[in-house]
C-alpha cells in the first residue's frame, strides 16, 4: 500500500485597498475604502440588498399577524366583559 499525502490550499484574501490601511478597516471605514460590487453576493451587491429586503418584509408580516392576534383577542375580551 502507498500512502497518500492530501494538500489542502490555501486561499489568504488580501484587502484591496489604496492609500491608508487604517483608515480603511474598523468600526467606521472612511467613504471611498474597498472596492466596488461585481457579483451579487459581494459587499454592497444586489443579494445583500434582497437579502435585507426579504429580512424587512418578513419583520413586517409576522408584526402584522401578532398586531392582529392580539387585536382580535382584545375584541373576544371585551366581548366577553360585556
Amino acid at each position: 500500500m502507498q500512502d497518500e499525502m492530501s494538500t489542502t490550499d490555501t486561499t489568504v484574501y488580501v484587502y484591496p485597498l489604496e492609500g491608508d490601511v487604517d483608515d480603511c478597516i474598523g468600526l467606521l471605514p472612511k467613504p471611498g475604502c474597498g472596492v466596488e460590487p461585481t457579483q451579487a453576493g459581494d459587499r454592497g451587491g444586489a443579494l445583500q440588498f434582497a437579502v435585507f429586503g426579504l429580512i424587512v418584509i418578513g419583520l413586517a408580516v409576522i408584526f402584522t399577524v401578532v398586531f392582529r392576534n392580539v387585536l382580535r383577542a382584545d375584541r373576544k375580551r371585551a366581548e366577553r366583559a360585556e
